[in-house]
């Protein structure tokens, strides 16, 4: 699982601090981060990303490196290279509102982005073998979360993360690489076992084309965070399969999400490590019973997701800071309780299981990746009605998953291909090149750099098609039809629903109003939009 969250100037490094850095905390502020890695035993911040050669006005910092406090506040607390604290790019400027007199203050609510919080989190199984693990399995499985992690990354820097520049942002910039600092958490507020990693992506990169300093495009990496996702859980599979011979299955989880886990971690096991995620879910159905009462209807999707949000944060409980030896201890008193025979014994059995054959990409044939391109292409088309090259590069990892490949960048180099076979079978809704690009404005491969790669939007003839006959039975006044003057006759009672639990709802005169032109237009179809 992949999240992202942007982390503003100043306040993002005091939550970096506070909540990553050093734990909610634990240190007083003005203490040496060492300190707080020496007493809890987490593990001191790393850097990361192919950008790193280019601070420190070209004498870099090394990959794996320690990161410091200071360079923490010159990255998020000043935007600023992180080793010499010079501003680099364009100087940060705060958004100005005008009153009424003319005069200008500072807009209190937009504050520049410093930086992203890339959360990446295996799934649970890997926590909970990683955590009942001897010293050697433990270590072989937090450097497979680190590979994947930098594999992912790098990634990232060559396809997703990008710049802009020109006149509203019209030219899109191919990066160098970023600079990122990576903080490695070992639990949840709850106390259980979820090995992740915040990696801090600085908003600032290097152009290939001019070698400038420019910001991250922010809205083409939000809409690629779920194929990254998907992406490094699959690399972390093939590793881990690679170094521990585990297996995969696919086990539908709550939410009727499908993901895949280690084959032969109980279920049972994984829940009882998961008690931050059942104190979310009872506090929301708290809350949801509360609000449909009150409201006497339903709660909209919307509504939910903003009720599961205050759900964790009412629930979020301050962390209690212990050495990973001390954590490790308590895991395997709890997973003994949960098993009924030694957390050791599980992981012999997990490990070695594997007996589906390492693939390679060009294991698979130009028939078979066909149907595969067919069978990506209509799954996409079910939840999307226009999609982009990142929709599909997560529906391709979705169905890779489960397969078992020799190296990591045999899963990249097939995907690529039926990105490519997939987009191929698609419809482009972008508007093609319609004048000359310059040279200067075009990618190593050709493609116009004025032609944002994902941006470009796309949909499938059968969708195209059934949006026709909508469109042209909207258009249709052959349909059945009312007089107005026999809607007027309907009496209230007459409208009065059955609300379930909610006993018989009325309508409002917007809603008769509506219901009057539904049933009096004659057109075979018509649009209602509203709850």
């Amino acid at each position: 699982m992949l999240s992202i969250a942007k982390l503003s100037i100043g306040q993002g490094y005091r939550y970096l601090m506070d909540s990553i850095a050093r734990g909610d905390g634990a240190a007083q502020p003005g203490s040496a981060l060492t300190h707080y890695y020496a007493e809890s035993g987490t593990p001191p911040g790393r850097w990361k990303g192919a950008g790193l050669s280019d601070v420190g006005d070209g004498v870099g910092i090394a990959a794996g490196s320690e990161v410091s406090e200071e360079q923490l506040w010159n990255l998020l607390g000043r935007i600023a290279d992180p080793t010499t604290g010079k501003s680099v790019g364009q100087a940060i400027r705060r958004p100005r509102v005008t009153t009424g007199e003319g005069d200008g203050s500072p807009s209190p609510g937009a504050k520049p982005v410093a930086g992203f919080d890339l959360t990446f989190s295996p799934p649970k199984s890997v926590s909970t073998l990683w955590a009942l693990a001897d010293e050697t399995t433990k270590a072989s499985i937090y450097a497979c979360h680190q590979r994947a992690i930098d594999l992912t990354l790098h990634y990232a820097e060559a396809h997703v993360i990008h710049s802009r520049s020109g006149k509203n942002g019209v030219i899109q910039e191919d990066v160098r690489g970023v600079c990122a600092a990576s903080f490695t958490h070992h639990d949840s507020r709850a106390g259980d076992p979820q090995l992740h990693d915040h990696v801090i992506v600085w908003n600032r990169v290097r152009s290939v084309s001019d070698g400038k300093w420019r910001t991250i495009d922010g809205a083409g990496l939000y809409s690629s965070v779920v194929a990254l996702g998907v992406l490094h859980e699959g690399i972390l599979a093939d590793l881990l399969t690679e170094a521990l011979g585990v297996a995969w299955e696919e086990r539908v989880t709550y939410g009727d999400m499908r993901k895949c886990e280690i084959k032969g971690v109980p279920a049972c096991l994984m829940d009882a490590f998961s008690q931050r995620v059942q104190a979310i879910r009872s506090r929301r159905a708290e809350l949801v019973g509360t609000f449909e009462a009150s409201r006497g209807r339903v709660a909209t999707g919307t509504e939910i997701i903003r009720l599961s949000q205050r759900a964790n944060l009412e629930t979020r409980d301050e962390k209690v800071h212990r050495s990973l030896q001390a954590m490790s201890v308590l895991w395997r008193e709890r997973a003994l309780g949960v098993l009924g025979f030694e957390p050791g014994e599980l992981v012999r059995r997990v490990c070695d299981r594997n007996d589906l054959p390492a693939l390679r990409a060009d294991d698979f044939g130009e028939e078979l990746l066909g149907e595969l391109a067919g069978v990506i292409l209509q799954g996409v088309g079910v939840t999307h009605a226009t999609f982009t090259r990142a929709n599909i590069l997560a529906e391709v990892h979705r169905h890779l998953q489960g397969m078992c490949f020799v190296d990591p960048a045999e899963r990249i180099g097939l995907g690529e291909r039926l990105v490519v076979m997939t987009l191929a079978r698609a419809i482009e809704l972008t508007p093609p090149e319609l004048s000359h690009t310059p040279g200067a404005l075009r990618r190593a491969d050709g493609t116009s750099r004025l032609r944002s790669l994902d941006r470009r939007r796309y949909s499938t003839r059968e969708l195209l098609s059934a949006e026709a006959r909508i469109l042209a039975a909207g258009e249709d006044g052959g349909g059945p039809g009312i007089a107005r003057g026999v809607i007027g006759l309907v009496g209230d009672g007459d409208l009065r629903v059955d609300g379930g639990a909610f006993g018989d709802v009325g309508l409002s005169l917007e809603q008769r109003r509506v219901i009057e032109l539904i049933v009096s237009s004659q057109r075979r179809v018509d649009l209602l939009v509203g709850p």
